[in-house]
């Protein structure tokens, strides 16, 4: 199942998003998810607690562009899913990664360093427990080399 959605974007970003997929002949939607991945991979350091979603700095609305994106559903929740945990919009997101990793983005499919893993969203599990009549959920980012429950 495919999910449209939409995010917003400078249009800063949007021109480096827009140079990647011309530099490396991609569309725009695969250099985004690339993207994703790679911060994914780097969930450690973007944890947060008890905060408030971090949105983009403000800007005059000329310099804001509509993004629409086609995801399918193992995306589409993961994607939610940082944004709940990294306490920061999916656009917040985006605009980090593209200023942390698309120059390695661009390189690697220019060099062919990038190994990217086009299941990663299956490893992706939730599972819901109650336990003394508390719901409990378990997120695996992953597979564990135990699952417990299943």
């Amino acid at each position: 199942m495919l999910i449209e959605t939409t995010i917003h974007i400078h249009k800063n970003i949007l021109e480096l998003l827009n140079y990647g997929a011309a530099m490396t002949s991609r569309n725009r939607t695969f250099i985004i998810k690339l993207l994703m991945q790679r911060v994914m991979s780097n969930n450690q350091r973007m944890l947060e607690s008890y905060y408030r979603i971090k949105y983009q700095a403000r800007d005059e609305r000329e310099n804001w562009y509509r993004l629409h994106l086609v995801l399918n559903e193992y995306e589409y929740e993961y994607y939610l899913d940082m944004r709940k945990f990294f306490k920061m919009s999916v656009s917040f997101i985006l605009a980090y990664a593209v200023r942390r990793y698309l120059d390695e983005i661009i390189n690697g499919l220019l060099y062919g360093s990038n190994t990217t893993d086009n299941y990663c969203y299956r490893n992706y599990i939730f599972i819901k427990k109650t336990i003394d009549e508390i719901i409990c959920w378990e997120i695996y980012w992953g597979i564990p080399k135990k699952l417990t429950g299943l």
